[in-house]
């Protein structure tokens, strides 16, 4: 067999090398003689042992597999069939390749495969716990897939399980190890032979049954399965082999069906489909992997996440989607997908060569927070690091990419790219941060940055976050993000900025703190050495040292200067002339090669040249649709190969054109037919829009000149954008469109208000308001779009006076049109306004109808659409001291908010803030104190007036009945932020009667408002009553602490009036009322008045279970009790 180095090479090995050699013995011995360096036994399995090796051939780490001499006939069949299967599936994304297979020097056969220092899923699961859901259904997508090519190949897997799928270096998922996979009719494979894990093997195969496609999706549903609990559906956790298991261990398995993965927060989409996989009949699981790769495709769809592609072999078109009421599930859609190139560094070209000179820079600054690689555009930077990205990746430290664009001057969409980039290398870091962006938008800026850095350090393991043409960002909100990060970060966090100027960038503070090296325009030219490395060495031109010398002198050692001058000197018999000619700046030598490489080309390559340099990036498919070229594919890969600025990407689907090469073709279009440009540009915006990708839809469709598309594009996908919660996405998109252009479209106004109002922006949601309506007036719609449109105007209005607390009389027309509106959800939404005004009103029979018609809409929507109603309606019957009732509601809303949805993360936390208030006046203070902390500590929460009552005020009160003054005076400091940013005066009032009530200060000019109140007066509805009477509550309070004679005085009488005023059905506040009245008699000295005035109310908590509004009465209260001889429950 012919050896891979030959004689001379062979020769040329240092005596250091050498040396090194002797060291190993046995088989690393043989893999040192076969070339490889330092191996290092990495894994060993019943016919063969895996070692890490260097190769130093191609500087790669590389694992190598080699069969042991000790076995037998039947595992070298075995090792030789898995050689056989990888080679057959070579090329697949998401399956091992195989680099070369050869034999050591003692006959052992080996297998060569790339080294993955993340190891497998199973090494994942062991080290972190179960897995997020949606990248487990993303996994299984893509492995579906791997499946599919094999089985097309009539290879069954027959061990699909975690410890079988491996992570590359950018966190895709790899399926290995096919040594006892079956082929076709193979003979080798007898059916009394088991083979495989028990806790993934299908149960038909336990059985003894034939192998089949449908164990292979069995195996990969039990895979996902495991990753999402923790454990195998069987609940069995050895991986032994199945001839070590007993008969009735055998029957136990085949027998059991999987345990409900929703009480792990799984989707009930999701659920569906891995029960259906599981099915203990074969016939009735999915066909094929296509099938069920598409199955999770499609839940992928109904559950909001984006859906990832699926490599199926040999297919146009993926196969027919299930049909979507096979799948239970909201239907909400996926927000707008990115590009995966974004975070992925350019691939290696052939004629790219290692940079030890600026490596070592880089190596000797790698501890530092900021690495900045400066300079103009092609001076290598990007190829320098993604050289840099990929040594460090050989080292296992994880490595973040992300290229920047001008979409990343939207600053959410920056942080929500930048997230992405760190979760694809660190998936465990960043879980929630992205949902927060979307719902909060810049509001939430400065919190997701605090704790990404936050998470980041606790985790201890550094990440290195590479941000390639930073240049492209303008906006001073997300150049002010990268500022934070580099300020406030630790050294966890390494970031490398790769970009063409220091604007925006705080670098003289951090060389101060010696935090920054910089590589400038200098050292990123190219040297002698590295020129004559380029030119003469990697690229084969046949020059002398001098003419190396005028070239690099020509170029100024310009990257892309030399990358075009080897181009054009390529082929050339006599290139001394051509190089004598070599002279201007930059712009003008890249003007005149480029010209000199294009004048070369076929003149119809070069027409697909110019169409397909329009995006920013190009697949076969956009190809054809820019091109009209059916051999789209043919020529990519023929550009791609003679290096003609195109580099593959993504798995060889996406192709990215360098951008000095493409501005310059582009150029050259706009010159020689500049009505074409816009032609381009309109073919891309239909073909992303065709593909979902709607960002890239409008930015083509802008650069066409078609801003009525755009508009439109934006416009079509609006309530999809609203309803998947991405209101940030959907105003990010608005911005980007003319506005004479949306002055006359009321829908788009209207789901700004929407977007707005979910934001808690209420002068962005009446200004939205304000132009819908303008719009209406100047071109009314017909009837009865007309009326549905100013019924939806007046709901969001609505809503947003009940989320900014002001609660101001819902329009007529909301509950007037509320049975002829077409779309129940809307209608649901009016019912639960309506319901909710009513409560304001403290009307509780109406709002008792309005609830009864909200359950009446709610019959064809998701359970989810009565979570608020049901709050409410807990609220209210709380205020009627009818307990057992708000239990139910709140049960009923904990239970309505689908578990493992982040787009209902907010509503949820409304229902922890809500029961929590409620546990804690039960004196059930451990329960209260875990919901009012995990309300409190969502970085998604609804912001409304009882939200932020209970979160902060009952929960600063919890934490001082428990002696943490501390907590208490953080958790009224938030409080009082929201109610000043918010505006909301209940809150406030809310804020400083837990103040005074613990004996914090308050401000002067509180307190002399507070002593200047006029006695209570009766108030229209809760909200105004609530503000009112906290602020009696606290003049109260204050007058009681004074002391004197006249004080007390002063505070019997307010705390009469309050209860003589206050509203008899609101029998809570009545309670609390009294108690404080009963106070205040008693510290009057007089003491029967008090006992007569607080028995009422302390019966009443004494019936209801209601512990902690005695004890929170006031002062002498403990007495009063005494004296009562009643004994209420103290709770905890």
């Amino acid at each position: 067999m012919t050896h891979p180095w030959n004689d001379e090479q062979l020769m040329a090995e240092s005596d250091e090398a050498a040396t090194q050699r002797g060291m190993f013995t046995g088989v690393a011995a043989e893999l040192v003689a076969a070339g490889f360096d330092a191996p290092e036994e990495v894994g060993r399995g019943g016919f063969g042992v895996v070692y890490r090796c260097r190769e130093p051939a191609l500087d790669r780490s590389v694992a190598v597999k080699v069969l042991t001499s000790d076995v037998g006939g039947d595992e070298r069949v075995r090792f030789l069939r898995e050689q056989r299967a990888l080679g057959r599936l070579s090329g697949h994304p998401n399956i091992v390749q195989i680099l070369h297979v050869d034999i050591t020097s003692t006959g052992r056969p080996y297998l060569v495969m790339p080294f993955y220092a993340r190891g497998s899923l199973d090494r994942l699961l062991r080290a972190n716990g179960p897995l997020r859901w949606p990248d487990v259904v993303s996994v299984g997508v893509k492995i579906a897939g791997a499946l599919a090519a094999a089985h097309a190949l009539g290879m069954v897997h027959r061990d699909v399980k975690p410890g079988n799928i491996l992570l590359t270096d950018y966190g895709e998922p790899q399926l290995s190890d096919f040594g006892i996979a079956r082929f076709g009719d193979d003979a080798t494979i007898t059916s009394a032979m088991v083979h495989g894990t028990p806790a993934f093997t299908a149960p038909e195969i336990l059985h003894g049954a034939t192998p089949t496609a449908g164990a292979d999706v069995y195996g990969l549903s039990a895979t996902m399965f495991s990753l999402v609990s923790g454990h195998s559906p069987a609940r069995r956790h050895g991986s032994g082999p199945l001839r070590d298991v007993s008969d009735a261990e055998l029957a136990r398995i085949a027998a059991g069906g999987p345990p409900d993965l929703r009480e792990h927060g799984v989707p009930d989409a999701v659920c569906t489909v891995l029960e259906r996989a599981l099915a203990v009949d074969p016939r009735e699981r999915p066909a094929s992997a296509i099938e069920f790769g598409e199955q999770l495709r499609e839940a992928q769809r109904l559950t909001g996440q984006p859906v990832d592609a699926m490599a199926v072999p040999g297919a146009a078109e993926p196969t027919d989607r299930p049909p979507m009421a096979q799948i239970a599930g909201p239907p909400t859609p996926p927000p707008p997908p990115f590009a995966a190139t974004k975070f992925r560094p350019p691939a290696a070209t052939r004629t790219m060569i290692d940079r030890p000179r600026l490596l070592n820079i880089l190596r000797g600054g790698e501890q530092r927070r900021l690495i900045a690689i400066l300079g103009p555009a092609g001076f290598g930077k990007t190829t320098l690091a993604a050289q840099w990205a990929r040594r460090l990746r050989s080292e296992g430290v994880p490595v973040a990419w992300l290229t920047a664009d001008p979409d990343d001057d939207n600053v959410v969409w920056f942080l929500t790219h930048l997230i992405e980039a760190i979760r694809r290398v660190r998936p465990e870091i960043a879980r929630e941060l992205v949902a927060l962006l979307q719902e909060r938008a810049t509001d939430a800026t400065r919190s997701v940055l605090s704790t990404l850095i936050d998470e980041i350090h606790d985790s201890r393991q550094a990440v290195v976050l590479i941000v390639d043409d930073w240049q492209r960002v303008g906006s001073v909100a997300t150049r002010a993000a990268m500022a934070y990060l580099l300020e406030h970060g630790c050294h966890h966090l390494r970031i490398v900025l790769v970009g063409r100027d220091r604007s925006g960038l705080p670098l003289s503070r951090l060389m101060v703190d010696d935090e920054l090296v910089e590589i400038d325009t200098t050292a990123l030219r190219f040297d002698p050495a590295e020129t004559d490395e380029f030119l003469v060495r990697t690229s084969g031109l046949e020059l002398d040292p001098a003419e190396v010398g005028k070239v690099r002198e020509s170029t100024e050692g310009w990257a892309a200067g030399l990358r075009l001058a080897q181009l054009s000197l390529s082929g050339r018999a006599d290139p001394a002339g051509f190089i004598d000619n070599l002279s201007g700046r930059h712009h003008a030598i890249g003007e005149y090669l480029t010209e000199n490489v294009l004048e070369s080309l076929d003149p119809e390559l070069l027409d697909f040249l110019m169409a397909t340099t329009v995006t920013s990036r190009i697949c076969a498919s956009l190809a054809t649709a820019l091109s009209g070229r059916t051999d789209s594919r043919k020529l990519l890969e023929q550009i791609a190969d003679r290096n003609l600025f195109l580099q593959r990407q993504d798995d060889d689907e996406w192709f990215h054109y360098h951008r000095l090469f493409a501005d310059h073709l582009q150029r050259r279009l706009g010159y020689l037919d500049p009505d074409h440009v816009p032609v381009l540009h309109a073919r891309a915006s239909a073909w992303f829009a065709e593909h979902n990708l709607l960002t890239d839809a409008v930015d083509h469709a802008l650069a066409a000149d078609d801003e009525e598309l755009a508009v439109t594009l934006v416009e079509s996908h609006a309530m999809q954008l609203i309803a998947a919660s991405q209101m940030a996405t959907f105003l990010g998109l608005m911005a980007k469109l003319p506005s004479p252009l949306t002055d006359d479209r009321p829908l788009l106004h209207l789901c700004v208000g929407w977007a707005n109002a979910g934001l808690g922006r209420g002068a962005r949601v009446r200004a939205a308001l304000r132009r819908a309506r303008a719009a209406l007036a100047a071109n009314p719609p017909p009837e009865p779009e007309n009326t549905v449109f100013h019924v939806e105007a007046d709901l969001i209005a609505g809503i947003e006076s009940y989320i900014s607390d002001r609660f101001e009389p819902v329009p007529e027309s909301v509950t007037a049109y509320i049975d002829t509106l077409p779309d129940p959800g809307m209608a649901l939404a009016a019912a639960d306004l309506a319901a909710t005004d009513a409560f304001n009103r403290l009307d509780f029979a109406a709002m008792d109808h309005w609830y009864r018609t909200v359950l009446r809409f709610s019959r064809d929507l998701s359970p989810f659409a009565t979570l608020h109603p049901h709050c409410m309606r807990g609220l209210a019957a709380a205020e009627e001291l009818d307990i057992d009732a708000a239990e139910a509601h709140f049960a009923a809303a904990e239970a309505a908010a689908p578990r493992g949805s982040e787009l209902v993360a907010r509503a949820t936390v409304l229902t922890q803030a809500l029961l929590g208030g409620l546990r804690y006046q039960q004196g059930r203070l451990a329960e209260a104190d875990t919901l009012l902390t995990a309300a409190a500590a969502a970085q998604r929460h609804p912001g409304t007036g009882d939200f932020l009552l209970s979160t902060y005020g009952t929960g600063a009160r919890l934490a001082a009945a428990r002696g943490d003054i501390e907590r208490a005076t953080h958790l009224l400091g938030i409080g009082d932020r929201f109610a000043a940013e918010l505006s909301m005066p209940r809150v406030a009032a809310r804020i400083t009667n837990e103040r005074v009530r613990i004996g914090l200060p308050i401000p002067d000019e509180v307190r002399d408002r507070l002593t200047q109140l006029p006695l209570y007066r009766r108030q229209p509805t809760r909200v105004l009553a609530a503000t009112a009477e906290l602020d009696q509550d606290s003049a109260i309070r204050l007058l009681l602490a004074q002391g004197s004679p006249e004080a007390t005085a002063a505070a019997c009488e307010r705390a009469e009036r309050l209860v003589r005023e206050i509203q008899p059905q609101r029998a809570g506040a009545l309670v609390d009322a009294r108690l404080l009245h009963a106070c205040c008699l008693w510290a009057a000295g007089r003491a029967e008045d008090a006992r007569t005035a607080a028995r009422p109310a302390v019966t009443l908590c004494i019936e209801h279970g209601l512990p902690r509004p005695i004890a929170d009465a006031g002062p002498g209260i403990s007495d009063i009790v005494t004296a009562l001889g009643l004994v209420p429950a103290t709770g905890e």
